[in-house]
């Protein structure tokens, strides 16, 4: 049997140079050229973000019936609405890096919850600017904890106004925050700063404090009646919960953390096989149902932080496991097979 052939038109989130050469094994890939036949059978168009595409000429080949790939990796939705789509949903694959995405008029999703771990690890691997697996703790603790913030949320305007008075004891930074942005301080010469300017690392991050306060992308869930209209929620996402790269760099890199983000957070890293660290932190805000009480709960755990706790051996044991499950290259690769490659096979030839 032929491969199928991805056709995609411009940037799309499966064609970084660490994920296509597992694509490749069962696909093949191409770029779409207007000057070019293409087959429904066998070539099914991929889209990203709208600025990449014009709607009446993809409207053109879903006329046709041709499938395709809304792939939206790094989001909880697609850039796009159902209703823009409604004749052509049966041949319309949506593909989200989130948990149980809400019901709000595509016929056929694909949730890939874990894809955060298997990009990051891929990325961090497979790139030689980054290489961050070669990354050997050299532990200082000269100040408490790790914040990092890029864009500004209201939410996060909310943490950082809590956190008010343990600032002064943290590396942090919020880069977008509406008056003075706080940078960190990176080298000049970081090889990342161009190609990924939010997966900088610099190891005095991570040596010169005890954890990270992971400041996650949503903190609850939006209405589907609000996504079915194309109201998007700053702080809220349309599924039952989106972990991402900002909750997995800590792990990478080598530290304890706590997570703001929404709940269930630790519960999910649990179900796949990472630790959380319980025995330094009151993990129960994982469990509240409301971002105050959580907020509240980070901030306790903070305040009350107990370096005699840390000190534990078990946190080191913790801090290599997760480091090993990580970059355990077979357990990602046979993630990304699993969670996304066989299922996007399995709807291509059952349409």
């Amino acid at each position: 049997m032929s491969k199928s052939k991805l056709v995609r038109l411009a940037w799309t989130d499966l064609n970084s140079s660490y994920l296509e050469w597992i694509l490749r094994d069962k696909f093949d890939l191409a770029i779409f050229d207007p000057t070019k036949t293409y087959n429904k059978e066998t070539d099914i168009l991929v889209i990203t973000r709208p600025e990449s595409f014009n709607l009446e000429l993809l409207k053109k080949y879903l006329d046709q019936g041709f499938r395709l790939l809304i792939v939206n990796l790094w989001e909880a939705r697609p850039y796009v609405l159902a209703k823009d789509f409604l004749p052509y949903l049966d041949n319309i694959l949506v593909v989200l890096g989130c948990k149980s995405p809400f019901n709000y008029g595509w016929k056929n999703v694909l949730a890939v919850p874990r894809w955060f771990w298997y990009n990051e690890s891929l990325w961090y691997t497979c790139d030689k600017n980054f290489q961050y697996q070669n990354y050997i703790p050299i532990r200082k603790n000269t100040k408490l904890f790790f914040m990092p913030i890029k864009r500004s949320k209201p939410f996060r305007m909310q943490v950082v106004e809590r956190l008010t008075d343990l600032l002064d004891d943290a590396i942090w930074s919020y880069v977008e925050r509406w008056n003075d942005g706080i940078h960190l301080s990176t080298r000049e010469e970081n090889p990342v700063a161009r190609i990924g300017w939010d997966r900088q690392f610099e190891p005095n991050w991570y040596d010169d404090t005890y954890f990270t306060l992971a400041v996650e992308t949503c903190i609850g869930q939006t209405t589907v009646e609000n996504e079915m209209k194309g109201i998007v929620s700053d702080q809220a996402g349309p599924c039952e919960l989106f972990v991402t790269e900002k909750t997995f760099k800590p792990i990478a890199h080598q530290h304890p953390f706590l997570v703001c983000g929404m709940k269930g957070t630790l519960a999910f890293l649990k179900e796949n096989g990472f630790e959380t660290y319980d025995h330094i932190f009151d993990e129960s805000y994982d469990t509240l149902d409301f971002f105050d009480a959580r907020l509240d709960a980070l901030y306790d755990n903070i305040k009350n932080f107990n370096k005699e706790k840390y000190l534990d051996p078990l946190t080191e044991q913790k801090i290599k496991h997760n480091y090993d499950r990580f970059y355990d290259r077979s357990a990602v690769l046979a993630g990304v097979n699993y969670d996304l490659i066989d299922p996007m096979l399995e709807w291509i030839h059952a349409t």
